[in-house]
């Protein structure tokens, strides 16, 4: 512990989390729109390993991909342009999941996680449980984050409400018009 020149003590700053209560919470929303991510990454990859006829792939990929390579394989030339047409909007899908999920898009958590669900029972219908399984545990983690963006917009909207309460203003707004310019940053609580 050191002191200032007048005698007090300084304490150490503090850790960031300890400062911002917001920090874990928006380090799980993260987390869990990375998953997004990274089952788009390797999609992309499960795809242009089925390009090259490799016979291994990544369990994290997507079930829909998977069919649509298996589909382009017996169509002959066009087969490649197929793979790389279809796969990259999903795979696009997924990204854009990603990015909007990590601003803490509550919809981009939903859309995300019904898409990979729906991708979830192609699995189950070609009895791929594996796979399946798989899925469901991503969908595990991308639902933390959704929880922790659904958190985190209350608690962002609890810190507006008391300001607006702070400065004087009811939660609904002032109805003096010579308020207004504070009236729409505290409107709609």
């Amino acid at each position: 512990m050191s002191l200032d020149p007048s005698g007090t003590s300084l304490s150490t700053s503090a850790p960031p989390a300890a400062m911002d209560p917001r920090i874990p919470i928006i380090l799980r929303m993260r987390r869990g729109a990375g998953w997004f991510l990274t089952i788009a990454i390797l999609s992309g990859v499960n795809s242009l390993l089925q390009l090259f006829d490799a016979k291994i792939r990544f369990i994290f990929g997507l079930g829909i991909t998977q069919v649509v390579d298996a589909v382009a394989h017996g169509m002959g030339q066009r087969g490649p342009i197929v793979v790389i047409v279809v796969d990259g909007l999903f795979i696009v899908m997924l990204i854009l999941c990603s990015r909007w999920a990590k601003t803490g898009s509550q919809g981009a958590f939903v859309g995300g996680m019904i898409a990979y669900a729906l991708d979830g029972v192609l699995l189950l219908v070609f009895s791929m449980w594996l796979d399946a399984a798989v899925h469901a545990y991503a969908l595990w983690m991308i639902w933390q984050g959704y929880t922790a963006s659904r958190e985190l917009a209350q608690m962002q909207q609890a810190a507006r409400s008391r300001d607006c309460r702070s400065r004087g203003f009811p939660e609904h707004g002032h109805p003096d018009s010579r308020h207004r310019g504070h009236e729409a940053q505290c409107a709609g609580f």
